[in-house]
């Protein structure tokens, strides 16, 4: 969980590009209050041999604090009547809902694949930053498969086929409605998925 942390605190580098430039610019929450913001309902399920762990029945909660530090956005996540804090980042950062999302994915397949975590994170970013904002009307929803042409897709089994999906507003990006990483159907594949369920 540490090394988990100490990656989210990191910034989640994506090239330039429409989707990137809109959904992972700095300082979403600047104008936001102290408070409560967001809340997701998270769950994860995953292939059987994986070694992964599924999740049901939990919450993830961003709020912003204006604490001794400054301006901070904490996540934090509940699981039942249990509470744990699980990253705080500066006022002034990338949405930290999208930062947790991606580096989960990241942290999920190399620990079931065996894979790198840091190629597995440079090919995330190389085509979050090539990625489009999808087609007109709201919400947004965009598709992408960050391996589909990868030389080392063979190796990665079903993770070569995975396809993150983001559903925002355009008009409020800090917004996001649902994002979700997905491998094949059924009950073999992996799963997660975050949905928005509450606001302030």
């Amino acid at each position: 969980m540490k090394a988990f942390l100490l990656a989210l605190l990191l910034p989640f580098p994506a090239t330039a590009g429409a989707l990137s430039d809109l959904l992972m610019a700095p300082g979403v929450y600047s104008a936001a209050a102290a408070g409560p913001l967001l809340a997701y309902d998270e769950e994860r399920a995953v292939p059987a041999d994986s070694g992964l762990q599924p999740v049901t029945g939990s919450r993830l909660l961003l709020a912003l604090d204006d604490g001794a530090d400054g301006r901070q956005l904490v996540l934090t996540q509940e699981t039942g009547e249990a509470e744990r804090p699980v990253a705080s980042f500066p006022g002034g950062s990338s949405n930290p809902v999208l930062l947790y999302f991606l580096e989960s994915t990241v942290r999920d397949m190399a620990e079931a694949t065996g894979g790198s975590p840091f190629y597995i994170r440079n090919r995330m970013r190389e085509a979050l930053g090539a990625a489009g904002l999808g087609a007109d009307g709201e919400p947004r929803e965009v598709v992408i498969e960050p391996f589909s042409a990868d030389r080392n897709r063979a190796r990665m089994g079903a993770f070569g086929d995975l396809a993150l999906r983001l559903r925002f507003d355009a008009d409020r990006p800090e917004r996001l409605l649902e994002l979700s990483a997905d491998t094949a159907e059924g009950d073999g594949g992996y799963h997660h998925r975050l949905t928005l369920t509450a606001e302030d």
